[in-house]
Parts: C-alpha cells; structure tokens; sequence
C-alpha cells in the first residue's frame, strides 16, 4: 500500500478514537524506544532488524495498527462505561418514569417468556439422550396410526434393516395400591432394547434386556426398571433397592435397576416412574393371550439412524420390507376388502427427536395464538414508553441541544439516549424473567389436572435466556430509537426559540406522540375483540347441551383383583351397586365402562337390519355398557321404549339403547324399537334388539359434532372388565357421601379399591384450554387497555400543557367550558375514529386463524366488536376527559402569566 494511502488511513483511524498525530513516524519512533528500554531492541541494531523485532512482539501487523486496536479496545469500554453510569443517574434522577417504564416491560416481556418457556418445553427442546436428532419414529400410514399392535412390532423388529437400533414403548398407568387406596403411577411398558438404544445407563443395576421382554416374563421374572425420582420417594434413595419388590397392579416386580436423574422417558408431558417389560401384560392382566394382541393397538416404534444417515434412505429401506411384514400380520377377518386395505398400507418414519407430547397436539394452536396475543401486548407497553420518551426528551431538549453546541455529535447524544433505553430493556427483561418463571408454572397448573398431571420441565436453558435478551434489545431498539432521533433533531437556536414566551411547540413531536397512541388503540381493540370471542367460546361451552346433568353426580372407580374370573367380578360389581342403592342420600347408582368426556372410547362397525351402508365408517357407533338406572342417575331423557331392567340378564337375548340421533340416521321416520342391530365381525355378528331411544349426549368432548352412540347392557356382559365406573346422584353436595359409601363397601369388599371424583370436575377439566385463552386473553386485552389508556392520559396531558396559552385566550375571549372541552375531546375522537377501524379490519383478518378454537360464535361476529369499541370508547373518554376538564377551568390570566 502507498505510503500516503496508508498515512491517510491511519489519520482517519486515529480521529475517529478522538486522538491526533502529526505523522505515524512519531508514534512508530516512540514505540521503538519502549522496546529499547524493555531490552528487546538493542543498541546499534539496524532498522531492518528493529522493525523486525518489533514485528516478533507485536505480530503481523504494523506497530500503529496494534497501537490503535489498543486504544480502540480502551476507548470504547471507557465511553460505554460512562455512558452506563450517565444513563443510572438520568433514570435514577426521575423514579416516577422509570418505575412505570419498567413495569410495562417486566409484564410485557414475562407474559412472552413465560409462555415461550412453555414451547420451548414442549415443541423445541430435544430429549436428553445420545443423539436425539437420529431418532425417528414409524407410523403405519402418513399422520394415521400413531400405535401398532404386538406381532406387528415384533415382525418390524426381525425384518427391518434400516436403523441401528429399534425399540417400541407404551405410556400406561400403574396402580401402587396400598391400604385400599388407589395411587397412580405413571408406567411405560418398554421392549428390552428401549434403554440401549436410547443410550441412557442405569445408574445402578442393570436396564433390561432383550431376554427381560419376553411373553409372561424373561428368566428372572417379572422385573422393573424404576426412575431416579421414583427411588428417592418410595425407597427413600437406598442403595439396597436393587432386587427388593415393588406392587404394580397387585402384582409383584423385581427392580433390576434405577436410570439417572435426567431421564424422564420418551413423553414430554410426564416423566415415567416405573418401566416394565412389554411381554409383562400376561403377568399384569392374568389369562390374556398372545393371540389377542392383533387387536391390541398400544405401542410406538421408535428407530436409531446410523451415523450420517439421512431420512430419505431410511424411508426407502422401511419401505422395502412394509409388503414381507403386513403380510405376516394381516388380520384374521372374514371380509376380504379389509384385508386388501390393510395390506396396501405404508409404513413412515419422521422425526423424533422432540419426543411425544400430548400437550404439543392440544394446545400447540392455543399457545402460538397466546404468544402472538402476548406480543401485541408488550408491542403496546413499548409504544407507551415511547410515548414517555418523547416526553421525557422534550423536558430535556435544552441539556441535549446545549451538549450538541459545546461538541458532543448527534451520534454521541444517541448512542446515549439508546443506553438508557438499553439499560430499562435489560433491566425490564430481568424482571420480566422472573416473572416467567414463576408465569410458567401457574400455567402448567392450569393445565393439569388431578387425573392427568402435567410434569413438563421448564427450566431455563440458553434457548430461553437468548430469547429473553433478543426481545430486551429488540424492544429497546422499537420504542428507544424514534425518541432519540427526534430528540436530537432540533439545535440550540430553535431550542430557545420554542421557550419564547407565548410560543405554540412541539407540533412534530406531538403529531408522533398521537401515531403511537392510535396504534395502541387499534391494539388493544383487537385483543378486547379477541377476549370476547374466546370468552364467548367458553360461555358457550358451559352452557352446552350435553344431554345429562353433570351435578350432583359422584363417580367411584371400582378396582377388582385382575386375577378373578369373570363370573366372581360380574357378582361383585352387583354386590356394590346393591350396596350404593342402600346408602343414605343416595337417590339413585348404575356403573358403566365409560363416563362421558374423557379421552375413552369404544367405537365399533354395526350392523342395522334394513339398513344399506354407504362406506364401511358409515355404520361406526359410539358404544358404552351400561347397568340399570343409568339414564336415570345420569338424568338422560327415555324418548321411547325402556331402560336396562332386571329382566337383561346374561342369559337374555342382546338388548342395545340407540341415541335419537342414530335412529334417524338408520331408520329414518321408522319406529326402531324392536328392530336389530348386529355386533362383531361381518357374517358372525351377534344381534341386539333395541328396546329404547335416549337423547343425544356428548361422548368425549362438549364441543364434538353430534355422534351416533348405542349402549349395552352391563348385565350381560360376559367378561367384565377389571374396572368399573360408578355414578351415583346425591340429593345434596355428592363429596359429601364418600365417607359413607367408604363405610358401607368396607365389609366383604377387601379386594377392591375405590377412588372418587364428581362428574362436574370431569366435565371443567375438559375446560381447560377454552378456559386457559379466555383467562389469558382477557386479561393481556385488559392489561393493553390499561396502557392505551395511560398513553392517551399521557398524551392529552401533554397537549393540554403545550397549549395552555392558547386555551388562556379562548376563554379570555369568552369561550365556553363545553367549547373548550370539545376541543380536547374531539382529538381524542379523531384517535378513536382512526384506531378502531384498524383494530376492527386486523381482528377480521386474524379471527381465521384462531376459527378452531372457537365454538358456538364467529370469528366475524358483531357482539364482541360492539362489546370491545364500547369498553374501548368509554375508557379512553374518562381518560381524556380528565384533563380537558382541568383545561376548562384554567384561569385565562395565570396561564398567560406563566406563558
């Protein structure tokens, strides 16, 4: 490079660190002379060699280059330090401020985190095992089966040749029985390969092996793997757990080993606390049969990639050996076209890396839609605290213009300005995640229940704490940046000029100030439009038409010995509703297999006489066994024939009670009593002759299209299952009889265990996510109404002082006080009229996305529209009529006066 070039540059250089230098010469002299003194360049030495010399100390650069990153790296820490400690000052020295600002950013930025902590969890953290990224899971069929049944996991598991390691699980729930008490625990039944696939150790003991999984028990018996958890709360952490005996559904289990405290299992939602070989289930349900597990569709395949192997060749290779396995696992069944159907099916594999969360299907649409409500949220805190900025730099315009006179560059004054935004942002984000933290778990106490408790950990990781700094600076850029500009724009002659006596100012900044605060209203009437449609949604919800009565209702779990025959629990689910019917306050009890809106089901292909299908789905019913007095207990409507009586005993013809709705769609305007409806396989169906029609009702979920449901009798049921469900009506509060039942079942009931729970509980925990977005929206449309609100205060406040002179001479010139408010109040009708408009056309144009999870209302729907611009309207009035009522009692004197 030319000696002048680099001269050139090294002078640009050296003025913008702030320091001058008549010739580089100079500094290159001085800085041979410091090497001199220090002994590394000796007398005599020539030039070469010096310059030499120096390069070996200094590296390859020039000895001004390194001189000058010296004093760029002193320069730049020195000045963001002051700049720091300015900044503290400016904030300290007005505590009113900063104490709104920081609370503004604190709820904004913790409602975003705290709910980001919850996708975070759920939808982006990996699993904590070897290399999550080469997991994936096989599905039988493109988004279809989730499960596949046994012989087909065991046919994947010797053909397949596309991953380096397979394994299959299932989540179960365990009863720890103990004193007659139920206690769930939460089970996953795991092929022996699970925990050497994952890569996860046992910590002590051993994980299981392929010979630990086999039908009925491997060689050491019936053995568990338990969680570290799991050891500390039942075995107290001691080290002799290994070998003791645990009692999983009454049955004894042998721990072999304890994984370590960071493995939860493969769910999201919950962390396991006893593992159990697959090939346990003869052992858990005594008498089931290997051959009956091609019905039995319960467990996940999950498959390890190999190093560097890539999707698309373990789709290929899955694909190859799909026909070899459904041709050793199709089913037994006497109709030819499922057969041809189940063997034209495919298997899949996508990624897994994330693991399974029921939570990341429910509620993933509910948590965007609550992340994006958040963010239109504190998009309003940082308007408002703009709007405080540019207050706060028109108080201060002379000591900016005055330190830009004297030297200080527009840049500089900025660079501080933007410091003092930073400082609020960060200290904001700070508060704010701590309120996540705390926000986070109210959240998953939301949504769990007593049945269903959601463990998922949402401990901050480096995910959640760079999301956190990249809103702190992105918020600090948003509502610091504008102010800072326009707070430098003016110099110091039009400074003084605009504090002349008598003088109109600040039109500019004030017409900004109005932007930011009709950008607010448009916010916050699209989030009241939001609130009133979600909580609509849920006035609907409960107020939906379910087809029972849900109060006054308690529900018993009966729990039998599953190692009794079928005649023996027949007998004793008799005995108990025998028992119940006798209790005091009891007005009626029947026990079914399924109670209505839970995830069960029981769905089955019928046969209606007369009755031609269209599609093979077409005749699908919903199904459920149910005992006598049922429709009475649950208050269900008989709209023709009878109920279950004593008179539908096993050795009676099949009878079956259709729904309103599955006798229109079978039978048409025809009276269906006394018509047949076939069970079971086609061509060995057994028939049931229907004897009532009840209402509808809802089966799994209130806001469910009507279904067409049937119900058999539970007294001809001819293998009882191992549990059943109690409803029993209360002629008062129904939690009221649980000691009493307790007391009446105690006798000759040594064997079964009870746990109780109401049916209106069961109804409001299916609430949980219409009522989670009705709380959260209403309450962040009213937290952005509350900052709109102080933004339009802030606003005609500062309106009404900037033009004090001017209202002084209108009422000195004999303007009335009507006349005078009017013309305070009508910029805030001028806001009003341009705000709501836009919030109306962004709530349209947003209410389609979040169309699933309304019901029973619109997302176009005038009410919550009406209902939102007249909160709107009302709150913003008070607000602004406080100080235009103040501005119509000014004294026309004292304002000129201070003018």
């Amino acid at each position: 490079m030319p000696a002048t070039i680099r001269e050139f540059l090294q002078r640009l250089r050296f003025r913008i660190l702030g320091r001058k230098f008549d010739h580089d010469l100079e500094e290159e002299m001085r800085l041979h002379l410091d090497l001199r003194a220090d002994g590394r360049i000796a007398d005599g030495m020539s030039q070469t060699d010096a310059d030499a010399a120096a390069r070996r100390h200094f590296g390859n650069v020039t000895l001004l280059q390194e001189r000058s990153r010296e004093a760029w790296g002193w320069t730049f820490f020195d000045r963001l330090r002051q700049d720091v400690r300015y900044g503290l000052r400016a904030l300290a020295a007005q505590p009113g401020f900063t104490i709104t600002a920081l609370l503004s950013l604190a709820l904004g930025i913790g409602a975003n985190t705290a709910i980001f902590s919850i996708i975070n969890a759920v939808m982006l953290r990996s699993l904590p095992v070897e290399d999550p990224n080469a997991l994936v899971q096989v599905q039988l069929g493109q988004g279809g089966d989730d499960e596949v049944n046994t012989p087909i996991w065991e046919q994947f598991q010797e053909k397949q040749r596309a991953f380096s390691g397979v394994l299959a699980y299932s989540p179960t729930q365990l009863d720890l029985t103990q004193d007659g008490q139920i206690r769930h625990l939460q089970g996953i039944s795991v092929s022996g390969d699970f925990f050497r696939v994952l890569g996860v150790p046992a910590v002590m003991g051993r994980a299981f092996t392929a010979t630990d999984d086999r039908w009925g028990g491997g060689p050491d018996g019936a053995v568990a793997v338990i969680s570290y958890d799991f050891w500390k709360a039942h075995f107290n952490g001691d080290s002799s757990a290994i070998g003791k005996t645990v009692r999983l559904d009454r049955q004894s289990f042998i721990v072999v080993g304890i994984t370590p405290p960071w493995f939860r299992g493969l769910d999201v939602d919950h962390s396991y606390d006893v593992a159990i070989p697959i090939g346990s289930q003869p052992i858990l349900i005594p008498g089931a049969q290997h051959s009956d597990e091609v019905h039995h569709w319960w467990l996940r395949i999950v498959g390890r990639m190999a190093p560097g192997e890539r999707l698309n060749v373990a789709q290929e290779r899955v694909t190859a050996v799909t026909p070899e396995i459904l041709r050793a696992t199709v089913p037994t069944v006497d109709n030819p076209s499922l057969q041809s159907e189940y063997l034209k099916s495919k298997f899949f594999v996508q990624p897994a890396a994330l693991g399974f969360s029921e939570s990341r299907v429910h509620y993933r649409t509910a948590l965007f839609v609550l992340m994006a409500i958040s963010g239109l949220v504190l998009l309003t805190a940082c308007a408002n605290i703009a709007n405080l900025l540019l207050a706060r730099g028109a108080a201060r315009q002379r000591e900016l213009s005055v330190r830009m006179a004297i030297g200080a560059s527009r840049v500089r004054v900025i660079r501080q300005l933007m410091t003092e935004s930073l400082i609020l942002a960060l200290t904001g984000a700070a508060g704010g995640f701590l309120l996540a933290l705390w926000g986070g778990r109210a959240l998953l106490r939301i949504l769990s229940t007593a049945g269903n408790p959601i463990d998922i950990p949402i401990a901050p990781d480096l995910r959640l704490l760079g999301f956190t700094a990249l809103i702190a600076v992105s918020v600090a850029l948003l509502f610091g940046l504008a102010p800072s500009m326009r707070s430098t724009r003016l110099g110091l002659n039009s400074v003084l000029k605009e504090n002349d006596r008598g003088a109109l100012l600040g039109t500019s900044r004030l017409n900004f100030s109005r932007v930011l605060v009709g950008g607010q209203i448009a916010l916050s009437m699209l989030l009241l439009v939001a609130a009133g449609l979600f909580v609509g949604t849920f006035r609907n919800l409960l107020a939906v038409d379910t087809g029972f009565d849900r109060h006054g209702v308690l529900l018993m779990d009966a729990g039998l010995d599953p190692g009794s025959n079928a005649t023996q629990r027949a007998a004793s689910y008799r005995e108990i509703l025998a028992r119940l019917r006798t209790v005091p306050g009891v007005s009626s009890a029947a026990y079914s297999v399924l109670t209505p809106i839970t995830h069960a089901g029981w769905a089955q292909i019928t046969h209606p006489e007369g009755y031609v299908a269209k599609s093979e789905r077409d005749t699908l019913v919903f199904l459920n066994r149910v005992s006598s007095d049922y429709f009475r207990t649950m208050r269900t409507p008989l709209l023709a024939g009878r109920e279950f009586d004593e008179h539908d005993t096993a050795a009676a013809p099949g009878a079956i009670i259709i729904s309103e709705s599955t006798a229109h769609a079978f039978f048409a305007n025809e009276n269906p009593i006394g018509k047949t409806m076939g069970l079971g396989r086609p061509g060995s169906e057994e028939p049931y002759r229907i004897i009532g029609v009840v209402k509808d009702t809802k089966y799994n979920r209130l806001n469910e299209q009507t279904r067409k449901i049937a119900y058999v009798a539970a007294e001809q049921d001819k293998s009882p299952a191992a549990t059943e469900t109690y409803a029993i009506r209360s002629s008062g509060d129904p939690e009221s009889l649980v000691s009493s039942i307790r007391t009446a079942l105690a006798t000759g009931n040594g064997d079964v265990v009870f746990e109780f729970r109401t049916l209106n509980t069961q109804v409001e925990e299916s609430l949980l996510q219409p009522r989670m977005v009705a709380i959260l929206s209403s309450t962040f449309g009213s937290l952005a109404l509350l900052l709109a609100i102080v933004g339009l205060y802030g606003i005609t406040t500062y309106s009404v002082a900037r033009r004090k002179a001017e209202i002084g001479i209108r009422i000195a010139l004999g303007a009335q006080r009507g006349s005078v408010l009017w013309l305070v109040m009508k910029e805030v009708a001028v806001l009003l009229a341009i705000g709501m408009p836009l919030g109306w056309a962004a709530s349209a144009g947003a209410g389609r996305l979040v169309t699933s999870l309304l019901y029973g209302v619109r997302s176009t729907a005038l009410e919550p529209l009406i209902l939102g611009a007249l909160i709107l309207t009302l709150a913003t009035s008070v607000a602004a009529f406080l100080p235009a009522r103040r501005a119509s009692k000014l004294d026309p004197l004292a304002a000129l006066r201070e003018e």
